[in-house]
Order: C-alpha cells, then sequence, then structure tokens
C-alpha cells in the first residue's frame, strides 16, 4: 500500500507501534486527554512518567466478532495494508494458537533511520465478555540489521468488549520509545494522527471475507 507524501514525517515511527509492547506498564491513573473524535474513533494522550515520548490510548467500536478481529491481528504479513507505516511483517516463532512472536519494519522518511521491532504477543480471554491482548518486547531475540534502529521500550494492551453479537468495544493503550533521534516534540506534536488512520483501516480490513469463517478454540462467543 503507498501512502501520499503528506504523511512522510519522523513521528511515523512512534505511530506504527500498535502491536508492539514491552517493558514497563501503563499506569492505570493516567490522566488521559482527549485529542481527536471522528468517525467513532477517539485518540487520547497523556504524559509519560519513565519517558519524553506521549502515552496514546485510543477508544472505537468495531462491526466485527472476537474471532474476526482476532483473525486480523494475526494475519502479521498483511499488516503493511492496515497498520500505519509498516513496511513489512512476518511470524518468528508460533507458540501456541493463542502466543506468538513477530518481527516487523517500520518505514521511516529520511533523515531518520529505519525502525523494527520484535513483539511477543499473548491473546487471551478471561471470559466472553472480555478479550485482552498483551505482548512484550523481545528486542535481542534477532540481530540487528544495519541502518535499521531497534525500538526496545513499548508497552501495550487492548481490553476488546463485545457490544453484541457482531459489534466489539476497543480499548487500546500503549506508551512507547522510538529510540534514534526522533525529537519527542515533533513526534508528540502529531501522535494522535497515526492511531486515527490505522483504526479507520483496522475497521476496514477487520471485515474481510478471509476472516468471516474464523474460529479459535480459546475463544468462546
Amino acid at each position: 500500500m503507498k501512502y501520499s507524501s503528506k504523511h512522510k514525517t519522523p513521528w511515523r515511527v512512534a505511530l506504527t507501534m500498535l502491536l508492539c509492547a514491552g517493558s514497563w506498564q501503563l499506569n492505570a491513573q493516567t490522566d488521559w486527554h482527549l485529542k481527536k473524535d471522528e468517525d467513532g474513533i477517539k485518540v487520547f494522550t497523556a504524559d509519560a512518567d519513565n519517558s519524553d515520548f506521549k502515552c496514546i490510548k485510543v477508544e472505537c467500536t468495531v462491526k466485527a466478532t472476537q474471532s474476526q478481529l482476532v483473525a486480523l491481528l494475526t494475519d502479521i504479513a498483511r499488516q503493511p495494508d492496515w497498520v500505519y507505516g509498516s513496511k513489512s511483517a512476518e511470524v518468528v516463532k508460533a507458540i501456541k494458537s493463542n502466543e506468538f512472536i513477530f518481527h516487523s519494519e517500520v518505514d521511516v522518511p529520511w533523515p531518520c533511520a529505519d525502525r523494527d521491532y520484535i513483539a511477543h504477543i499473548t491473546i487471551n480471554q478471561p471470559s466472553p465478555q472480555l478479550l485482552t491482548i498483551d505482548s512484550h518486547s523481545e528486542p535481542d531475540m534477532l540481530p540487528i540489521k544495519d541502518g535499521i534502529v531497534r525500538v526496545k521500550k513499548s508497552a501495550a494492551h487492548w481490553d476488546v468488549t463485545p457490544l453484541s453479537k457482531d459489534l466489539l468495544k476497543i480499548v487500546y493503550t500503549v506508551s512507547f520509545d522510538p529510540a534514534g533521534s526522533v525529537p519527542a516534540w515533533l513526534t508528540n506534536l502529531f501522535v494522535t494522527k497515526g492511531p486515527f488512520f490505522t483504526f479507520q483501516k483496522l475497521k476496514e480490513n477487520v471485515g474481510l471475507s478471509a476472516y468471516h469463517n474464523a474460529h479459535y478454540d480459546f475463544i468462546k462467543e
């Protein structure tokens, strides 16, 4: 998928870590500030205690079942179709049906170097009324490529609640440090645009026919 030049700014690296998580946890008492509310998608930001970069929260509803959403999220090779700025993505290790490790490269415009990250994803359903997705980074699992900056710090969490048979409420939070020379003030200035774009594309792609009949033994619907 190609993007117009108006989107090619250095904050892209910070906005594409939407599935990468890692070494610290978000504070449940975070003081969130609404930055964008459009097309059923709300994007919030908050200051982080241990980083110069903003925390992000996204709230939206998605027309899909829990299994459809999981099918999209586990279709790693298709991330470049909907995750903003994703250049490539591949599974490194499949552990269980609800647990895997993947590697992704992020396209970052000059003069910043491209980034990559390795994420260990776990999907759980504590009850039929809640699906959770967590991950932690595995930054040392693969060698670093020349010219690529490895993202080592990021933490993300999804709470997915069914509102009806085929309507989900998603609350997504992420805190990150894109590493290398990306000015925090520039990243934070535009930090809502990438998450908004990504969740717009998620809402479109989750409805693809390839995911209609998805079924997982660890999900009850």
